[in-house]
């Protein structure tokens, strides 16, 4: 069985909305990391999408990727044997390391205990580190269909946490919010390959509602730990 999730794959993310997505999160990725590229950590990174173009381009020559899928990790390996890969689930790995950059995209929600999940990465982060992420706004009109759709399909396992939650959970643990920016406000699949793609994405850009965050489908975010 393939894995259905690699970044060549044209089901996935090799088409325009897959390429809007990439763009917008490697950008902002390079924008508040590029500082922080000495050691990272790609947190259910599959089978590269983000680590490969970072090890690839030089910003980062020391990245470890962690995935469940052990399929997905040696798809990265091939690409590229100087990743360092571990399958599992992060939260229940042994790490006895800390990290410049760490990264979760597009995966935060298959984490169910968030207050575990961002404790770890407060204990791998380091000091003077960043952790960007991606959040899927529940409160967004793409999150209400998302969720009906995978409940037709007699499945829903996403964690919900609203944005309010979510800033207090960081505030919480320690960590202070650098940078935030939302994305996704494309009305299309997140398969689609349609030309309306470039149309949207436009349109998001030029009405600047990638700071309207209270409404933004997705958002990715850019944390540092407190002083």
């Amino acid at each position: 069985m393939g894995y259905n999730w690699d970044y060549l794959d044209k089901r996935a993310y090799n088409n325009r909305v897959g390429h809007y997505k990439f763009k917008k999160e490697f950008e902002f990725i390079f924008q508040y990391g590029k500082d922080h590229f000495d050691k990272a950590l790609d947190i259910a990174g599959g089978s590269g999408r983000f680590a490969l173009p970072l090890a690839e381009r030089e910003y980062c020559q020391d990245i470890t990727l962690i995935d469940i899928s052990n399929e997905a990790l040696e798809l990265a390996k091939q690409r590229n044997p100087s990743l360092k890969i571990q399958n599992g689930d992060f939260r229940q790995i042994d790490i006895d390391d800390s990290f410049t950059l760490i990264l979760c995209m597009e995966a935060l929600g298959y984490f169910d205990d968030w207050n575990l999940f961002f404790g770890k990465v407060k204990n791998v982060l380091a000091t003077k580190g960043r952790f960007i992420f991606s959040y899927q706004n529940p409160q967004s009109w793409r999150y209400g269909l998302r969720k009906l759709k995978h409940w037709k399909k007699g499945a829903y396992n996403y964690h919900e946490m609203t944005l309010v939650q979510l800033k207090q959970l960081l505030g919480t643990l320690g960590f202070e919010i650098e940078q935030m920016e939302g994305m996704n406000w494309i009305p299309l699949p997140l398969s689609s390959n349609s030309q309306w793609v470039t149309f949207f994405a436009f349109i998001e850009k030029v009405t600047h509602l990638n700071k309207w965050h209270q409404q933004s489908p997705w958002i990715l975010f850019s944390v540092k730990l407190k002083d």
